[in-house]
């Protein structure tokens, strides 16, 4: 009697060996006979699933998304300290995992273009985690650590921007932008919003690092950030 397949489970290792080629080798190198090869496995299976090229991209972009989501939430669960701070360190590309949802996000993205289904999944997350970044700073101004008068949407958007303009410009120029001074632009920030209330006690203090960035860097908003929607 044939084994019971499991078709989820494939779906997940089919999507996780287009995720993984993706990073390696581009948007290019995605072709049935190349993820078949990497599962050890026929082309039919890769056909079985997916119709298209574009399917299988836009469901490896889903399950990248889905990944980072749980990424986030859990590191915003085991920060209660600053909440807000996990959350924004956790959307970056900081290790192997992290980078490889960077750069299927990337290719997402240049598909998107012209691709109005792409495009309003593509806005649907943005939305998603700029809204999850905004109920954060709203607990933080309740919370004394965050003036009053700061608008939660506004600075929830100006913030997802920034992550997401250094995480792309981190794909094309790692030397400049490692995964150490990606955090300490956000620990300036967050350090720029709590200015005047007295900061965050018990929040961990950035490093020297961060001191002399400030000195040497361009401004935030002089940086490159891509204004473009990403995920969440």
């Amino acid at each position: 009697m044939p084994a019971k397949v499991d078709a989820d489970d494939r779906r997940r290792r089919l999507t996780l060996a287009a995720a993984e080629l993706i990073a390696d080798d581009g948007i290019g190198a995605l072709t049935n006979q190349r993820i078949a090869e990497r599962l050890a496995a026929s082309t039919t299976i890769v056909t079985h699933y997916f119709r298209s090229k574009r399917e299988l991209v836009l469901e490896t972009y889903q399950a990248m998304a889905t990944r980072s989501r749980v990424r986030v939430e859990r590191a915003i669960e085991e920060q209660p300290a600053d909440r807000l701070a996990g959350c924004l360190h956790a959307l970056l590309p900081l290790d192997d995992e992290s980078l490889v949802e960077w750069k299927v996000w990337l290719v997402y993205q240049g598909m998107s273009v012209g691709d109005e289904e792409l495009t309003k999944i593509w806005a649907s997350r943005s939305t998603t985690a700029v809204q999850r970044i905004a109920r954060l700073i709203k607990t933080d101004v309740a919370d004394g650590r965050i003036k009053s008068t700061t608008e939660p949407a506004a600075e929830a958007g100006r913030l997802f921007a920034l992550v997401q303009g250094m995480s792309f410009q981190s794909l094309v120029d790692p030397a400049n932008w490692p995964p150490h001074r990606l955090r300490q632009v956000v620990d300036l920030e967050l350090d720029h919003l709590r200015e005047g209330t007295g900061g965050l006690d018990t929040a961990p203090r950035r490093s020297a690092g961060a001191h002399s960035l400030a000195r040497s860097s361009p401004s935030t908003t002089e940086a490159n950030v891509t204004p473009h929607r990403a995920l969440s």
